[in-house]
């Protein structure tokens, strides 16, 4: 008698957050390679009609369960039980301490751990992030698959969780070409640095900016756009700027699919000062859509941009005002970039991440 199939349930409560790229795609590719599963996947109930498989052997259900929670632990907890599953897949490593059978992790990064909030007190952000590292070692020893989305973010989950490094598999996410039609954006100068993506302390926003107008010192006329939602430490970032320095970047708050195509079409030079990433993908999605790349040589950037990228030390403004002039002057490098970050990001494939996954995923099973 054939045995039934295993049954896997992802917790994909993150669908609809900020890494929710990764889960989506991840079921996506499932649906379409995987048929020795069935699977159950975990959504916000708020959100449940957001998505419908298309593969008879998923199915999804509700929860009202949010991350960091006493309910995680409880009540989360009995209605992951109560679907008896053979494997849990967390897409965050979020989860309760028993489930009841054996669980993979996702770990996308350390930032919990490394990035102080300073948005709370000192005292009470050391205390979430010792509780934080606590729990990260907790469930990266309780997996039986800790995934991770490079090499740096997995020598990074060893380091502070010290996790059996035979149980880290690097699954490289990917970088999809935008497919809407480009929507020009009203931009105030007549060429621009490329900037996108939140404005927190550790993305280094702040000396990107002064990089730039150090070249418009020189008499360079470019300026800097920063594309996409203006958030509280944008807004804070913006009250300090002074007329000068507002007059060389230009914030164009949320930005559509479309809009997004047309800037990274347009711009003359990407720009990733980021002092931490777990991957990094803005700068792979500019390379996507033919934009040459200057980017911070800090944590995994190297290791994903390769030779398709022109570094800079992120905590030297000169040094990223150098990056940029020389992307911004050379016409041939320039070119050599966009070609390479053709190249580049082509080498990153949602199927393979998801073939990665499944094959964790078969491991965990072994009895």
């Amino acid at each position: 008698m054939t045995p039934p199939p295993a049954h896997i349930v992802i917790d994909a409560r993150s669908m609809f957050t900020s890494t929710g790229r990764y889960t989506r795609k991840l079921i996506e590719n499932l649906e379409s390679i995987d048929t020795d599963h069935r699977y159950t996947v975990v959504l916000p109930r708020t959100q449940l009609a957001a998505w419908e498989p298309t593969n008879p052997r998923f199915s999804k259900v509700g929860t009202d369960t949010p991350y960091f929670s006493i309910r995680e632990q409880t009540g989360f907890s009995r209605e992951l039980r109560r679907l008896r599953p053979d494997l849990v897949h967390f897409a965050m490593p979020q989860q309760p301490l028993y489930v009841g059978a054996p669980r993979v992790t996702t770990f996308h990064d350390m930032t919990l751990l490394k990035i102080r909030n300073h948005k709370k007190h000192r005292v009470v952000s050391l205390l979430k992030r010792l509780i934080g590292a606590g729990a990260f070692a907790v469930f990266a020893h309780r997996s039986r698959a800790n995934l991770v989305v490079s090499r740096y973010s997995g020598r990074d989950l060893i380091s502070y969780t010290r996790a059996v490094p035979g149980r880290v598999t690097v699954t490289y996410p990917a970088a999809d070409p935008i497919t809407d039609a480009a929507r020009p954006v009203p931009v105030p100068f007549p060429r621009f640095v490329l900037y996108v993506g939140t404005q927190v302390p550790y993305k280094n926003l702040r000396r990107l900016i002064d990089a730039v107008l150090r070249l418009r010192a020189d008499g360079d006329t470019v300026g800097l756009v920063v594309a996409g939602r203006i958030d509280a430490d944008g807004a804070q970032l913006v009250e300090s700027l002074d007329a000068r320095t507002r007059a060389s970047v230009h914030f164009t708050g949320f930005v559509s699919d479309g809009q997004l195509r047309w800037l990274y079409e347009n711009a003359a030079v990407y720009a990733f000062p980021s002092l931490y990433e777990g991957f990094g993908l803005p700068g792979l999605e500019a390379m996507r859509h033919g934009c040459p790349v200057v980017s911070s040589d800090a944590t995994c950037l190297p290791e994903v941009y390769g030779d398709a990228a022109e570094y800079f030390d992120p905590r030297r403004v000169p040094a990223i005002q150098a990056a940029l002039s020389r992307v911004l002057t050379d016409d041939d490098l320039a070119d050599r970039l966009r070609e390479r970050g053709r190249r580049r990001a082509e080498m990153y494939s949602w199927r393979w991440m998801a073939l990665r996954t499944l094959d964790a995923y078969r491991n965990a099973l072994q009895p």
